[in-house]
């Protein structure tokens, strides 16, 4: 089931103040657009296990999006966004000889913090199989690369790729942060 951001962030927030604050991850990396120059991203994922009413979040944090108008940010702004429903998101682990990728829809917001940033944000329900917690089951011991790909939505040759680095200490970081939230708990490497 696909959540919209503003769902998962309503999901998090409510079961993060009947229990305990979600588990978080954040790690830097770097985008560019259509082959462009590099700038600055930030990849963040939130788990909060909390029975039926908790939520797997992940998130690309896209710095200066407001300021740069470089992508078509506003067609994914949004609970009626035009392209909300739109699997236009593809996200690939690779790591420890295994590469596993999934294309979900993203929903996506302005964000206040940082100032002038747009967050693409993919998410569902803790502990059910779909497809970010497959992709997050295969994160292991192993270091990796996370490259979130996303497609416009006018001009779906139009990409906007982010990629980040992990060692094994920020893999194994990640792989603690949602297995609470995963089915059973389980992770790879049978995802």
């Amino acid at each position: 089931m696909t959540i919209r951001l503003g769902a998962a962030a309503a999901a998090l927030t409510c079961a993060s103040a009947a229990f305990a604050q979600p588990l978080e991850f954040s790690r830097n990396g770097t985008l560019t657009i259509d082959a462009g120059a590099a700038r600055a991203a930030a990849l963040h994922v939130s788990c909060a296990p909390q029975g039926r009413s908790g939520a797997l979040s992940i998130e690309l944090v896209v710095h200066e999006a407001n300021t740069r108008k470089d992508f078509d940010y506003d067609d994914f702004e949004g609970p009626d966004a035009v392209a909300g429903s739109r699997a236009l998101s593809r996200v690939t682990w690779t790591g420890g000889g295994r590469t596993t990728e999934i294309t979900h829809a993203a929903a996506g917001a302005y964000a206040p913090e940082p100032a002038g940033a747009f967050v693409f944000g993919i998410s569902q329900m803790a502990h059910h199989r779909d497809a970010p917690s497959k992709l997050l089951r295969m994160v292991g011991d192993e270091a990796g690369t996370l490259v979130w790909t996303q497609a416009g939505a006018g001009k779906p040759a139009r990409e906007l790729v982010a990629r980040f680095e992990f060692d094994v200490a920020a893999a194994r970081q990640l792989r603690a942060a949602v297995a609470g939230c995963l089915p059973g708990g389980a992770l790879h490497p049978d995802g």
